[in-house]
């Protein structure tokens, strides 16, 4: 397997968990956190906005800047 056909398969594993998570918050109706609340979660203090800026950052340095 190529670098390359192992990025696809990180990203659909990452896009399909996602999806299941989404999709169990929405069937449970109010039972589980959804994606968008989880994210929320995450960036509401200062710490949280700057570790998604770095880790922003590194994705496009390492996957855009080639």
């Amino acid at each position: 397997m190529t670098d390359r056909q192992t990025t696809f398969l990180v990203w659909g594993i990452l896009g399909a968990t996602a999806l299941v998570l989404e999709a169990a918050a929405v069937l449970s109706k109010g039972g589980r956190t959804g994606v968008g609340a989880l994210a929320g979660r995450v960036v509401t203090p200062v710490a949280g906005r700057a570790a998604v800026l770095v880790a922003w950052m590194w994705l496009g340095w390492h996957a855009f800047a080639r």
